[in-house]
């Protein structure tokens, strides 16, 4: 078991409970009707609500209003200080998502409105944040990204929260993003350099764009983490490949393949899924439920055994590879052909035995051939441009992908 020197990483905003009475509203806001009956249908738990990305193009701030046959669209007034202080949170590792539902408006190219969160939406929009955290207060929508079902869960009259009840992942697309793109290089060493360097240098731009706002939560620092690992393993792979050890770095294609899944989910939704993923690492399940008991908050066992197994649906979600590999951009099929691809070397099946035991009487014998170094350098350029698209569109660099 690997040992840390501390565990200061903090992956879960602070919350509280204050009673509505104590909440004073603008009085200078126009409500927007339609939102109001969908939010109290999802916190009310009779509809699910999904937590996804999307473009911010997509999204218009504000709402429309019906006025004698036509749309007015309304926009809540702007608080310079707001969205500064909204700017401040979110270079500090907090990703706020908007509430958005279908836009109504036939005529608008929206797809989506945001009618409540105006700070944060100018502060992604100033910042260039490309693709944003979203609550879609909708049971289904037409989808960029995979998402999560949230649905609040009641007991009688009792609200027990809001728990990630289900996924939503896309259907499997053909196409990927490349950093190898269609340039030409002198060798697959070279294609290694270039996935690493482009890397590295991202891993700079997130280190340039995190700010030191004092209520950060550690989500930049997971980001690094990814970043630094993954170039950690292609120059892994790289040496390893080098020296002619080429099942070994075959068997390293696995550890970036999954490092890719978690990234993954957590970037859909980062203030809701990062703590989820530091809980599965940090607990084992017998402690989780254990957990679980002493968290217990009632005497009621038919509440609590409800509220428990509410909880445990994101936590077996992400103690199964296959359920992130259906949320990821590259799909089952990848993952089918990843593990299809490394499994004969990570576990030394009969057939492994055969290829090395050919050697002890051709020590000359190269059963490793240059297709299967072509198909890792593809599945390499496949998972590295996922992770970099999607971390390079999340740090205010939206109008430069290379």
């Amino acid at each position: 078991m690997l040992k840390t020197e501390s565990k200061k990483l903090v992956r879960r905003p602070i919350t509280t409970t204050i009673s509505t009475d104590k909440i004073l509203c603008r009085d200078d806001l126009v409500d927007d009707e339609i939102f109001l009956k969908k939010y109290l249908t999802f916190s009310n738990g009779k509809k699910q609500a999904l937590l996804s990305r999307l473009p911010l193009d997509n999204i218009l701030n504000g709402f429309f209003q019906r006025n004698n046959g036509r749309f007015d669209l309304v926009e809540d007034p702007v608080r310079r200080e707001m969205v500064d202080h909204a700017k401040e949170m979110i270079r500090s590792g907090h990703r706020p998502a908007l509430y958005v539902y279908k836009n109504i408006n036939s005529d608008s190219d929206a797809k989506f409105i945001a009618p409540d969160d105006t700070d944060v939406y100018l502060a992604y929009k100033e910042l260039g944040i490309h693709r944003v955290p979203v609550v879609i207060l909708e049971t289904s929508a037409d989808l960029v990204e995979s998402a999560f079902q949230v649905r609040h869960q009641f007991f009688h009259e009792e609200n027990l929260g809001g728990f990630i009840c289900s996924t939503m992942p896309l259907p499997e697309k053909c196409e990927y993003y490349s950093l190898l793109g269609t340039k030409e290089f002198t060798d697959n060493d070279s294609k290694f350099e270039h996935l690493q360097s482009t890397i590295d240098a991202l891993t700079e731009r997130l280190k340039n764009f995190h700010g030191a706002y004092s209520a950060g939560i550690h989500y930049h620092q997971t980001l690094f983490s990814v970043l630094y690992r993954l170039s950690e393993n292609i120059q892994a792979i790289r040496l390893l490949i080098k020296n002619s050890f080429y099942y070994q770095a075959v068997a390293l294609l696995r550890s970036v393949y999954e490092i890719s899944l978690d990234f993954y989910v957590d970037w859909l939704a980062p203030e809701q899924v990062g703590f989820w993923l530091q809980t599965h690492s940090a607990v084992d399940r017998k402690g989780f439920d254990a957990a679980l008991v002493l968290a217990s908050r009632s005497d009621n066992t038919k509440r609590n055994k409800v509220w428990a197994e509410s909880l445990r649906y994101c936590y077996d979600f992400l103690n199964n590879v296959s359920n992130k590999a259906q949320m990821s951009p590259l799909g089952r099929s990848f993952y089918d052909t990843v593990y299809t691809f490394t499994s004969e070397v990570i576990h030394q099946d009969f057939n492994m035995t055969e290829i090395y035991a050919i050697r002890m009487e051709n020590p000359e014998h190269r059963s490793f051939d240059a297709k299967a170094i072509t198909t890792l350098v593809r599945c390499v350029d496949m998972i590295a441009g996922k992770v970099y698209l999607r971390i390079h569109q999340d740090i205010g660099t939206a109008d430069d992908v290379v």
